[in-house]
Formats: C-alpha cells, sequence, structure tokens
C-alpha cells in the first residue's frame, strides 16, 4: 500500500469488502486514504459502509474533495449527509456543491480545491497566504464575491508586482474555460486542451466550481459508469442544499482571503477572454 497504492486499490477491490474495510480499519489513516481514493468509487463506497464514522472521516480528511465526494455519491443518503455534517466545514461545503451534480457532468468531477481571492487583495496580502498554505502549482484564482471568475494571476507575476497592487490589476483573463453542466462525454475533444492542462469550470454566471485536469477527465470518463449516477430527483435535493455552498463562499471571499486547499498544476491563463456561453470556445 505504501510503496504501490494503485496497485493495491486493485487488489483491494477484488476482496470481499468487509475484509478490505479491516485492512482501512487497522492501517495509518494517510496511508489507508492515499489507496482508498485510487479504488473506483463504488468499491470504496463498499468498504467505507462496513466502517465506523469515526474512522471513516478520519480517512476522508485526508483523501481530498474530489475522491472523497466520488465515494459518498455510493453512499446511501442517510449515511452520506451524517458525514457531510461531520466533514471540517469547507470540504462540508464543497461537497454538497459538487453532489448537486449529476455524476455524468463535468461540475461533478471539477476539484474546488483551488486558491481563490478577491480582485482587492493586495499582492502582499496574496503572498503572505501562499506563504502559510503553498498552493503545488502557483496560480491564484480571481473571484468576486459571488464566486464569479474574473481571472487568474500566476505566482511569478505575483512576486514581481509591487506590494501594493492588487489582484486585479495582474490577473489574466480567461481565455477558455468548462461549463460545469456541459456532459462528460465529448468533453476530451475540448480545443482547451490543445493548450492547457488544467482548464476552470465555471457556471453559466460565471461562478467558478473548480479546476479539470485532462488527467481527471480521463478518469471521470473511465469511472463514469450508468450504475453509480444518482437519479435525477436525488440529484435536485442536494443540488438545492449547495445553494448555501455559493453563501458561504461569498462571505469567505468578501471578508478578505479566501484559501482552499491545494490544487494541480495549471499553466498561466492567457489573456483574451471567452465567455462560457460562447458557442464558439466549445463549452
Amino acid at each position: 500500500m505504501r510503496g504501490h497504492p494503485v496497485q493495491a486499490a486493485r487488489v483491494l477491490e477484488t476482496l470481499p469488502a468487509g475484509d478490505a474495510a479491516q485492512l482501512f480499519a487497522s492501517v495509518p489513516a494517510r496511508l489507508g486514504a492515499v489507496v482508498l481514493a485510487a479504488m473506483l468509487p463504488n468499491r470504496a463506497a463498499l468498504c467505507i459502509a462496513a466502517l465506523e464514522d469515526a474512522r471513516t472521516l478520519e480517512l476522508l480528511a485526508t483523501m481530498g474533495t474530489q475522491p472523497t465526494v466520488a465515494l459518498l455519491r455510493h453512499l446511501p443518503e442517510p449515511r452520506r449527509q451524517a458525514l457531510i455534517g461531520r466533514l471540517p466545514t469547507i470540504v462540508a461545503l464543497a461537497s454538497t456543491m459538487l453532489l448537486g451534480y449529476a455524476e455524468d457532468t463535468l461540475g461533478a468531477w471539477a476539484d474546488p480545491d483551488v486558491v481563490t481571492l478577491s480582485a482587492e487583495t493586495r499582492a502582499a496580502d496574496a503572498l503572505a497566504h501562499v506563504r502559510v498554505a503553498p498552493p503545488a502549482y502557483p496560480v491564484i484564482f480571481v473571484a468576486d464575491g459571488e464566486r464569479r471568475l474574473a481571472g487568474a494571476v500566476p505566482l511569478q507575476i505575483l512576486l514581481k508586482a509591487p506590494g501594493e497592487s492588487t489582484l486585479a490589476t495582474l490577473m489574466q483573463r480567461p481565455s477558455v474555460v468548462l461549463a460545469a453542466h456541459a456532459p462528460l462525454a465529448g468533453s476530451a475533444a475540448h480545443p482547451g486542451w490543445e493548450q492547457f492542462s488544467l482548464l476552470p469550470v465555471v457556471e453559466t454566471d460565471q461562478r467558478l466550481v473548480g479546476v479539470l485536469t485532462r488527467d481527471a477527465l480521463a478518469r471521470a470518463l473511465k469511472r463514469a459508469t450508468s450504475p453509480g449516477v444518482r437519479s435525477t430527483d436525488d440529484a435536485n435535493v442536494t443540488g438545492l442544499l449547495a445553494r448555501g455552498y455559493w453563501q458561504a463562499l461569498s462571505g469567505l471571499i468578501d471578508s478578505g482571503l479566501f484559501l482552499l486547499p491545494r490544487v494541480a498544476p495549471v499553466l498561466p491563463l492567457n489573456e483574451a477572454h471567452t465567455s462560457a456561453t460562447d458557442p464558439s470556445n466549445g463549452s
């Protein structure tokens, strides 16, 4: 499990859920979380179903938001909501939002763990937060109080900027975005992948849902099989709950600086701005 987590995940998927659960109950949570995240979500959920809530929360706390959401989709509603209610606040809010999208859409597979700051944030303040919680790749997304995407600031630009300058003067407009409600099918052919390895995922009003990498899209296309797709009614109920996510994030962004955990590598965005609803960009 420590040296070959993906291979271990494949082996554990073939074992009875109870036997695999016993292993996850005994190994260090950080080690178990890596293997659990690499498992097929439906098989991982069967293991979680056999674990106590306390141990389950230890594993989910170190898995990352997107793998956690993929697993939660396969748990029955009473247990799912009970676990979400005990997750850290930001993870719980992000999980609720992503669960509001049908599993065969880009929004369901977007990673919300990005650094998001307001346009009025000073460069010095942004750097201070980056030093406290360094992102995995040097980029900061800029959004307004309703989390509408305005642009992105590569860290190399931020490092050279005067401390009193604001992100509004430093940011680059996104040239390509993905629509959150767009289906997974056909998304691999989006022209944006010819330029970038990571693209922002937004709703129709430009609200930033998260980011999607080419690798994550490939995994989503492989994993999002019909038996795992929730019913429309189930998705709609969770979608209503997800509205609280946007209200909470609006308050966090308005209050100053808002940080979510690390995000996978991203290329700097170009200057030109293309709307998420512009049919010419294929979103």
